[in-house]
């Protein structure tokens, strides 16, 4: 089969390699469309995995079953999270799905951007949803980025009619922001980028280039980009009794220094929020199928997997919202 291996942050190219083994337990899916994720993007992050086939974003039909494996059928249309927890230890009872241990090994194989992907038993018992007829490839591939904005809103807790600002109207920015939307809030965005805040204005986003909204606080920020200055941005934005929520990791080591006392006396609540979980999943599966959510709509450019190494390179361009590989049909 054809996939992409990542040798580094620059170097990504087509090769061949053997179809994934199918053992007893396992599933075979066949890849039709994958997203190139954001975080597939940070160079500091995809450096300390690779060489390995990325793409985590996909939607496929089940290609090939174990004799153990059950509850799916050739030819069924499926979206594969990448993570599944066991269910079953302290992590899990609570709902703290990503610090589960077996969450944490991932396993499927190769990746997504691949002709065909082999999940084990952990996760398609766990978080393989069946998509239904009416949704489209490119939107049921996008499943699982519209979950991580599902978990980060709901640990948010929007209260309804609550200000919330956006900070960074990337792909993931807009998803959380029509999530927010969803959840009672009464969202606003901010972007540096003067085209890409025309863009989503069009789009009909409520949308702001900074200084156009300095004299503004909200009770809840989101800080989108993975960068310091997007988190210094955001303290500047919250108002007393609020909180940022903190969407993406920083490059290894990063520092911010904090004025304490700010944190404490305006009480100022910090929110992380990594990932998503089968609960999340469900709930942006439901949302796409609903019509609720259309994540199809911010994709800005379509290419082969033969040219995945040019949409890595046009993915980084700060006019692009969102790129979607066809691996195959």
């Amino acid at each position: 089969m054809k996939a992409a291996i990542l040798y580094s942050a620059k170097d990504i190219r087509v090769i061949d390699m053997p179809t994934p083994d199918v053992g007893p337990t396992d599933i075979l899916i066949k890849v039709r469309v994958c997203g190139i994720c954001t975080g597939e993007l940070m160079d500091w992050y995809v450096e300390s995995k690779a060489p390995y086939t990325p793409g985590h974003e996909f939607v496929g039909v089940v290609a090939d079953l174990g004799e153990k494996a059950e509850g799916f059928r050739k030819g069924e249309r499926v979206v594969v999270h990448h993570h599944a927890p066991c269910m079953e230890c302290d992590y899990c009872r609570f709902g703290d799905y990503v610090h589960c241990s077996l969450w944490r090994r991932g396993g499927i194989y190769p990746g997504g951007f691949a002709e065909y992907v082999r999940v084990p038993e952990h996760i398609w018992r766990t978080d393989v949803l069946k998509v239904p007829n009416h949704v489209s490839d490119e939107d049921a591939a996008l499943t699982e980025p519209l979950a991580t904005s599902v978990k980060a809103v709901r640990r948010a807790n929007i209260l309804q009619g609550e200000p919330v600002l956006m900070i960074g109207l990337g792909f993931m920015g807009l998803l959380n922001y029509r999530v927010a939307e969803l959840f009672g809030g009464e969202v606003w965005g901010v972007d540096i980028n003067p085209k890409r805040v025309e863009m989503v204005r069009r789009w009909g986003f409520r949308a702001f280039l900074p200084d156009e909204l300095k004299d503004k606080t909200f009770r809840k920020v989101f800080v989108n980009p993975g960068t310091l200055a997007a988190v210094k941005s955001a303290l500047s934005f919250v108002r007393r009794g609020g909180s940022l929520v903190l969407f993406a990791p920083l490059p290894p080591g990063s520092r911010l220094d904090l004025d304490f006392n700010r944190l404490y006396f305006d009480e100022i609540t910090l929110i992380p929020s990594y990932s998503a979980g089968p609960d999340d999943t469900r709930i942006a599966i439901n949302l796409i199928s609903e019509g609720a959510v259309r994540p199809s709509r911010f994709i800005t450019h379509r290419i082969p997997l033969s040219r995945i190494d040019e949409g890595f390179r046009l993915a980084k361009d700060p006019d692009v919202i969102k790129i979607m590989v066809t691996v195959q049909r």
